[in-house]
């Protein structure tokens, strides 16, 4: 599956997440804003500049493993 993109810009990302994927990612230690309307599942990832490329591996091996 694509991770359903909403909207992308730089150093942000804002996806469309699937039932149960916000509590499951906030349970791995996630975190992110809940972004449009109540239940949209809308969600905006925002990261340092200087992110280790190995912690953005991590967030989309997990929303791999939710598919």
């Amino acid at each position: 599956r694509g991770l359903g993109d909403v909207y992308k810009r730089q150093n942000e990302v804002f996806l469309r997440l699937r039932p149960g994927e916000p509590e499951m990612l906030r349970g791995l230690g996630f975190g992110f804003y809940d972004w449009g309307a109540a239940g949209s599942g809308e969600a905006r990832f925002v990261v340092a500049w200087d992110t280790p490329a190995a912690d953005v591996g991590a967030l989309v091996a997990a929303l791999a493993v939710s598919v």
